[in-house]
Formats: structure tokens, sequence, C-alpha cells
């Protein structure tokens, strides 16, 4: 409600969280992803998230191609959109079980390196 910011008399605690504001709240998130956009530093990362998403959005026939494309846009060393910030094992590619359409890895490292 309209109770000045706290909820159940207690602290902010998690309203003002990274993941509250820029993850969950649509508003906060069409505007976090819009700063990353225009922030040379971040924009790799931002293009990445968005990417993931459209990923998940996607039709089962279509997530093979897709993740391979997804794979060569922002794990390829040297590359333009290279995401460098991602540890060797979540960009590698997948091997033996592994589903090579899972990046449930690489979304965790992203929302962390921009948290």
């Amino acid at each position: 409600g309209q109770d000045g910011g706290t909820r159940g008399g207690g602290q902010l605690g998690e309203d003002t969280s990274f993941r509250w504001q820029c993850v969950e709240q649509p508003i906060g998130k069409l505007l976090f992803r819009r700063f990353l956009e225009g922030a040379p530093g971040l924009a790799a990362a931002g293009a990445l998230w968005a990417e993931l998403e459209a990923y998940e959005r996607c039709e089962d026939g279509e997530r093979a191609g897709a993740a391979a494309a997804l794979r060569g846009r922002f794990f390829t060393p040297g590359g333009a959109e290279h995401c460098g910030f991602l540890r060797a094992a979540a960009a590698a590619p997948p091997t033996g079980e592994a589903p090579p359409t899972d990046f449930g890895q690489v979304r965790q490292e992203l929302l962390a390196h921009l948290e």
C-alpha cells in the first residue's frame, strides 16, 4: 500500500535490491536495459541479457540454432560482443549429459556481473 515505502513496519529490504528493481520490475528492467545500451563497457552484457530472454521464448525447434548463434556472438574471445566476465566453464560448449541449450549458469553469472 501507500505506507511511505515500508512494508509490514520493517525496512525496505528486498524492495531496493538489484534483482527486484532491475530484473523483476518491468519498468525498472526497461530503464536498466536502456542504461546498459548506452554504456560502452556494459552494452555487450545488456545485449546478452536480451538475447537470453529471446532465446527462452523461441520454439523448441529453433533452440539449437539460436543457442549456436548466441554462443558465437557472445562467447567468442576477441569478438565485438565477447562477454569476458563469464567464467570459461559457463561459456564453454556443453559436453556429456548437459543439453547444448542450457544457459542457466550464464544467466546467473551475467546478473551477478551487472549487480
